[in-house]
């Protein structure tokens, strides 16, 4: 058989590289597996897988069962102490083989990681192939995906996707076309920053990954430091947009005028919004991105730092709210923005009342939507929620704007 394609030797490799635990170990004893009905054989002449099995049991590596004898193979019986040599001679490598390198280097990945999300998945990946359990992730993307993953943990800025994708993948395009997916699925199951609500390209966001350069679209006299120029956005009453760099570069300075920060999730409902002495507007696209998030924290922390150390008598507290659309997306939207920008964030047009009032403007929820509203707590939210749950309607933010 040496150096022929091996039909039955090639089935017994697959049968035991299926089976449980025979794989793992070295063992010995008998398996069998039916022929005659066995899809796998339909296109091979009933003569020549006779022919093969006859060679082969006449070598002591099979004991054949005929249904005919010398005609048709009804069961093949294999052995396991003999896998060695079925394996030398087809030339496939063992499965225990490649399922110890698979393990010694998800662990080095594992070591290596240094983000909590990221050792989670490694960590996850490890225990499902130490169960002997198939990992698509290393039959489908192999090490293309680890490199890809090594590589985004230790983003700490914004960069274009295309410009990762070729630096780190070889190929500009590659990422968009074989891996973008599976990494917002691995995001999504593990990353602490992305919320189950959010779109692809909000995942890549948390992972500083961008398909265009962000553009926060802010309105109200907040005043920054940019290359050694005080601005007051003041100057732009009809608001303005900050980019990636202006992000990334921008001050705030101690001394503002601000008293209220409102972020609104959608845009027709920021932009019919007036500008208003001491009011901040954020418009915030759904979920802020790392470097929005960040620049939003420095807001937060200019202001308190002002109201704390240096705000003149009779200053108020800085207050923090959000409007969004009165639905499950739009309680996720507020509750992270609350537990990763503003604390202190409070609901703006998103009560019981607000939500009576444009109830003729609703739609039904989604099943699963609804069963996911269900298992949320947010208590500055939680009286809306329980009064989407018993009308089942959701009502978005657009509709404030019809009267």
């Amino acid at each position: 058989m040496n150096g022929q394609k091996s039909y039955i030797l090639n089935k017994i490799i697959d049968k035991y590289e299926n089976s449980r635990n025979d794989w793992k170990q070295d063992k010995s004893g008998n398996r069998s597996f039916p022929v005659q009905g066995d899809q796998d054989y339909s296109q091979i002449y009933p003569s020549d897988l006779a022919a093969e099995a006859k060679q082969l049991q006449q070598e002591g590596l099979i004991r054949v069962e005929w249904a005919a004898y010398g005609s048709d193979v009804a069961r093949i019986y294999y052995f396991l102490d003999q896998m060695p040599e079925y394996y030398r001679r087809t030339g496939r490598e063992p499965k225990r083989e490649r399922w110890r390198r698979a393990l010694q280097n998800v662990a080095a990945h594992r070591q290596q990681a240094q983000t909590p999300w990221l050792q989670e998945y490694y960590e996850e990946l490890f225990s499902q192939l130490e169960e002997g359990k198939r990992s698509a992730d290393l039959e489908k993307y192999g090490e293309k995906l680890f490199a890809c993953l090594d590589a985004l943990e230790k983003l700490k800025e914004p960069v274009f996707i295309r410009v990762f994708s070729s630096r780190f993948l070889g190929g500009s395009k590659i990422f968009e076309k074989e891996l973008m997916d599976r990494v917002v699925s691995i995001a999504a199951a593990h990353h602490p920053l992305v919320d189950e609500t959010m779109e692809k390209y909000q995942v890549l966001a948390q992972l500083y990954l961008e398909s265009y350069t962000q553009e926060l679209a802010v309105k109200g006299g907040l005043r920054i430091q940019l290359e050694g120029r005080d601005i007051d956005l003041a100057q732009f009453p009809y608001g303005t947009v900050l980019n990636t760099e202006t992000l990334k570069q921008a001050r705030v300075p101690v001394q503002q005028r601000i008293r209220k920060v409102i972020t609104v999730e959608n845009k027709a409902n920021f932009v019919s919004m007036p500008f208003e002495e001491g009011t901040f507007l954020v418009f915030s696209h759904g979920f802020f991105s790392p470097l929005e998030r960040e620049f939003l924290v420095h807001v937060r922390q200019a202001l308190e730092e002002r109201e704390d150390g240096t705000a003149a008598a009779g200053n108020s507290r800085i207050e923090y709210f959000h409007t969004g659309d009165l639905d499950y997306g739009g309680v996720r939207i507020f509750k992270h923005i609350r537990e990763h920008v503003f604390p202190g964030l409070q609901p703006l047009h998103m009560g019981v009342e607000d939500y009576e009032r444009y109830l003729e403007y609703g739609s039904d929820i989604e099943e699963s939507a609804w069963k996911k509203l269900r298992k949320i707590r947010e208590p500055r939210l939680q009286p809306l929620i329980e009064r989407m749950l018993k009308e089942r309607k959701t009502v978005e933010q657009e509709c404030f704007l019809y009267r």
